[in-house]
């Protein structure tokens, strides 16, 4: 057999998987409370203009319009020593890249695929992370399909080489994922990952506008973590913002970004930055909540859900997070819940033991889906189109199947994988 050239590689594996033309900016989809337990185990990411779903694990996009999501939400590991934030800053480090170049051939799509991450840049064309099967662990047994008719049918596309846990497109070619202390980007739709060492390990990682931004665990311990970002045509990192104060979430929309701070009641922050991530406004909300579990954002509402311990309150911004309202029935949803994701001021889904709607605000909620699995992760790619990922036990360990709405959320049917 001959030897392909790079360029004739390339060439075949567009000729394969195609390349349609995009109108708008890409977002990703990810996981609510299976990131935070994993540090970064699913996920949705951002999306263009007027709504996507912001929040993998939660986000929401204007029918015409991708919004982000932070949707899919990647738990937290073990607690790190509290040390003194540093507060926000600007731009203060650069992270050289090290790292290799590979060129791996496309295979097929396999019997078997475990889905473990999403990320869409329109309702019809989204990419999925996976695995072989229940027993296959490593590198040699993830896949990456690729879907362009909203998954009538399923391309397996080029794998970095090295276990990774996350996965992002923001068109059809720029693309990341993440594996440890290593982003691998693609530049040409997967035919070639180039890695980069970021200097601390990736914990989340979502795309929006002009830039990649990632949530890095630093090793110092007088920092919990960093706010990174690249341009996403290129692979130099710089380190925005950092503090010592524990990271809930992070939303990123256009030129916008939200972090949520927890620090326990009365002390639950939401930063926002309107110009990249540069000079953030601070505002306390949740009010004596323990914790933010899920923050799905977007210049025009901010959806939160904010643990008591006993339960989950909603609470609901319409002016870009200057101010929050609490849902008139906080504690109808109990305890338990992981994720939120909005696709408007009225109308959100919230993911735990089932899967609840909300078309009031937040004042009521109904159960669209509950099938004895647990849910971790829900975000929007249009104001109709949605995901969530099902979890067979509430260990939250291996997902068992990735669904998707085309309703705002009132019904949900399972992707059938190859």
């Amino acid at each position: 057999m001959d030897r392909l050239t790079p360029d004739a590689l390339r060439a075949r594996v567009r000729a394969a998987i195609g390349e349609p033309e995009l109108t708008g900016q890409g977002f990703d989809l990810a996981a609510g409370r299976a990131r935070r337990q994993r540090r970064w185990a699913l996920g949705l990411g951002t999306a263009p203009a007027p709504v996507r779903a912001a929040s993998m694990v939660a986000l929401a996009v204007g029918v015409a319009a991708v919004l982000t999501i932070g949707t899919v939400i990647h738990l937290e590991g073990l607690p790190k020593p509290a040390g003194p934030s540093n507060g926000p800053a600007g731009l203060s480090q650069t992270h050289s890249p090290s790292a290799s170049a590979v060129t791996v051939p496309p295979g097929p799509a396999v019997d078997g695929f475990i889905p473990e991450d999403v990320t869409a840049v329109s309702a019809g064309q989204w990419w999925v992370l996976g695995s072989d099967s229940a027993g296959c662990s490593g590198a040699d047994c993830t896949r990456i399909l690729h879907t362009q008719d909203a998954g009538q049918t399923f391309t397996s596309i080029p794998t970095p080489p090295a276990v990774v846990t996350g996965l992002r497109f923001v068109n059809s070619e720029d693309g990341w994922a993440i594996g440890g202390t290593t982003v691998w980007s693609t530049h040409d739709g997967g035919a070639r990952w180039n890695g980069t060492a970021i200097g601390g390990t990736v914990a989340e990682l979502e795309t929006s506008g002009d830039y990649v931004y990632a949530i890095v665990d630093d090793p110092d311990a007088m920092v919990t973590w960093s706010l990174d970002r690249s341009p996403i045509t290129a692979d130099s990192w710089q380190v925005v913002t950092s503090s010592g104060v524990e990271l809930a979430n992070l939303n990123v929309h256009g030129g916008d970004v939200w972090l949520s701070l927890g620090q326990g009641p009365n002390a639950n922050l939401l930063w926002a930055f309107t110009d990249g991530g540069e000079h953030p406004t601070e505002t306390t909300f949740c009010s004596g909540a323990a914790g933010v579990p899920s923050l799905a954002a977007s210049p025009g509402h901010i959806w939160a859900l904010c643990s008591t311990g006993s339960s989950e309150d909603v609470w609901l911004s319409t002016d870009g997070g200057q101010t929050f309202t609490e849902a008139q029935s906080p504690t109808q949803l109990g305890s338990g819940w992981s994720s939120i994701a909005g696709v408007s001021a009225s109308t959100a889904v919230v993911a735990g033991t089932s899967l609840q709607l909300t078309v009031d605000g937040g004042r009521s909620f109904r159960t669209v889906l509950a099938n004895g699995d647990d849910w971790s992760v829900v975000g929007f790619t249009t104001a109709e189109a949605g995901f969530a990922l099902s979890y067979p036990n509430s260990s939250y360990a291996q997902p068992n199947g990735l669904w998707r709405t085309d309703d705002a959320g009132a019904q949900w049917h399972q992707v059938q994988f190859p």
